[in-house]
C-alpha cells in the first residue's frame, strides 16, 4: 500500500511547487515534502508516521480551530469530494501562516484510501513585500517588527484627517496591545519578548491586509488604520484578530506562552485631531482589558512528561472577550 502511495505522490510532486503531504484513512502522515516543511517549520520522521494534527493545525480565517469536525482531511476522507479553502496553519515557531489549502481524496478500486493536501503559502500576497521593500529605503520601518513605524502612522493619519472635511469619509482605527507582555519580558528576558512581538506582528499582518495599514505604535502596541466607511468593520476585525492571536502559541524552554490581546476601536470624526483619535482608541483598549492575573504555570496535557520530569507548562495571559 505504501509503495502505491509513494508512486502517486511522486507523480504529483513532479508538477507542483506547493507543500504537500499524504495521509492514510487514520490520518497518519505517510509522505511529507520539503515544501510543507518550509511552510510549517516541522520536520517529518517517516519512521513514526504522526497524525496530521500533530504537525498541521488548521485555523479558519476568523481564528477558529478546524482540526476536529471541520478538518479538511476528515471531510475529504468521509465525503470523497475535493475541497479548497483559504485559512491559516500554525508554524512551528508559533505564528500563523496564511495559506490556500487544496485537499483531495486518493482513490483505489473505487474506494477512498487516503487524502492528499496541497498548501500554497500566501504570505507574499498578504504582506505586500514589494511595498515594504520600498519603504525600507526610508526611515519608516520598525526594525524589530518589520512593520511601518510610529512616524509613518502619524504622517498617514494626519493626511487622512485633513482629507475628511473635503473628500474623505470616515475611516476606522484599531489600537492593539499584547496582554501580559511586561511579564513575558521579566520572566523570559528581552530576547524572548522580542521574538513574541515579532510573532504577533507576523500574525496580525496576515489578518490586516491592503488597503488597510498595520504598524507598530510603541512597546507592545500596534495600530491598524482601516480604509473603510463601514463602521462595523473595526468591531468585526477586532473580534477576528483576538481569536486568531489566541490560537498562536510560542514555545520556549519547555513552556508554551499562549497570548491574548486587547483591542480598542474607533472611527474618525469630522473635526478629529491625531491626538484625539489615538486617545479614543487607546482608552477603548484599556477599558476592554482585564487586569492580568498572576503568572501561574499550568500543566500542558498535550506534552506528557518522561523520566519523572515535570511536564512542560502553558502560560496564559488573558483578556476580556470582545462583546
Amino acid at each position: 500500500m505504501y509503495n502505491y502511495f509513494k508512486t502517486f505522490i511522486s507523480n504529483v510532486l513532479n508538477h507542483l511547487d506547493e507543500g504537500v503531504y499524504f495521509t492514510d484513512l487514520n490520518k497518519n502522515i505517510l509522505y511529507w515534502n520539503s515544501g510543507i516543511q518550509t511552510i510549517s517549520g516541522h520536520q517529518f520522521d517517516q519512521n513514526n508516521n504522526p497524525k496530521c494534527c500533530q504537525l498541521i493545525t488548521h485555523i479558519g480565517i476568523n481564528g477558529e480551530k478546524l482540526c476536529n469536525k471541520q478538518c479538511p482531511i476528515t471531510k475529504v476522507l468521509q465525503d470523497g469530494e475535493p475541497l479548497e479553502n483559504s485559512m491559516f496553519i500554525r508554524h512551528k515557531e508559533g505564528h500563523l501562516v496564511p495559506v490556500t489549502v487544496k485537499t483531495f481524496p486518493v482513490m483505489k478500486d473505487g474506494q477512498v484510501v487516503g487524502a492528499i493536501e496541497l498548501l500554497s503559502d500566501n504570505t507574499q500576497k498578504k504582506f505586500g513585500h514589494e511595498k515594504v521593500k520600498a519603504l525600507t529605503k526610508t526611515a519608516y520601518i520598525d526594525s524589530l517588527s518589520g512593520l511601518v513605524n510610529k512616524q509613518y502612522i502619524e504622517n498617514r493619519l494626519e493626511l487622512m484627517l485633513k482629507e475628511i472635511p473635503e473628500k474623505r469619509e470616515s475611516f476606522g482605527l484599531l489600537y492593539i496591545n499584547i496582554n501580559g507582555f511586561r511579564a513575558i519580558n521579566e520572566l523570559y528576558g528581552v530576547t524572548t519578548a522580542d521574538k513574541v512581538l515579532r510573532m504577533v506582528a507576523t500574525t496580525l499582518s496576515a489578518c490586516i491586509t491592503s488597503p488597510n495599514l498595520l504598524g507598530r505604535w510603541h512597546g507592545a502596541s500596534f495600530i491598524a488604520i482601516l480604509d473603510t466607511t463601514n463602521k462595523t468593520l473595526p468591531i468585526m476585525l477586532a473580534s477576528k484578530i483576538k481569536m486568531v492571536i489566541s490560537e498562536s502559541v510560542f514555545p520556549i524552554n519547555g513552556d508554551t506562552i499562549q497570548l491574548t490581546i486587547s483591542v480598542g476601536y474607533t472611527t474618525s470624526q469630522r473635526l478629529d485631531s491625531l491626538d484625539y483619535i489615538i486617545e479614543r482608541a487607546t482608552k477603548a483598549s484599556l477599558e476592554e482589558k482585564e487586569p492580568a492575573p498572576p503568572i501561574a504555570p499550568v500543566p500542558n496535557p498535550s506534552t506528557p512528561s518522561t523520566n519523572n520530569e515535570p511536564a512542560p507548562t502553558k502560560l496564559r495571559f488573558h483578556s476580556k472577550k470582545l462583546s
